[in-house]
């Protein structure tokens, strides 16, 4: 009987530890994270994910416009489920511009075939570095960044409507 009571305990504690490590593996919602807002867009050169012979700067986001920065991955899950909404977001006229990263340049490439593309420009990081100097810790991570290239709002988590609506609809309405 001992042994029965052992080996499920055994099994109780595996199974709780496998738990906790699968839930550490989920990018969790999060708009609390300040890192980067207020500060403006590190300076970068970086290829464009569909074009490598097209390189792109900070200065992408000098416009007449506040632009979404989506940081995404063909191999990130959730991305995916996200990308459907982006393109709405783009039928708006929200203008987006995707971080690609630390992908495989044709594994991106094949998502934006198959699923299309919403972003107006693709930043190829296949080191993470620009992600890492915006503070990103999980994909997708999406920042508002204004007409000067200044971060005003961080969400790190998939878009949907109703986060859009509670997250940033409130800066697109202001500005327009």
């Amino acid at each position: 009987m001992k042994q029965i009571a052992k080996v499920l305990t055994a099994i109780i504690l595996c199974i709780a530890v496998f738990f906790v490590l699968l839930s550490g593996l989920e990018t969790k919602e999060s708009s609390g994270s300040t890192a980067m807002v207020g500060e403006m867009v590190p300076a970068f050169k970086l290829s464009d994910v569909t074009d490598a012979s097209t390189y792109l700067t900070e200065s992408i986001f000098h416009n007449d416009s506040l632009t979404l920065l989506n940081v995404w991955a063909a191999w990130c899950g959730i991305c995916k489920t996200e990308h459907q909404f982006l393109h709405k977001l783009k039928e708006q006229g929200i203008p987006i511009i995707g971080l690609d990263y630390r992908d495989n340049r044709s594994a991106a490439k094949q998502v934006l075939e198959q699923t299309g593309n919403p972003y107006q420009a693709v930043i190829y990081d296949p080191q993470g570095i620009l992600a890492m100097d915006l503070g990103v810790y999980g994909t997708p991570t999406t920042f508002i960044i204004d007409q000067h290239g200044k971060i005003l709002h961080r969400f790190t988590g998939a878009l949907n409507e109703e986060k859009w609506q509670r997250e940033f609809a409130d800066f697109f309405e202001e500005k327009e």
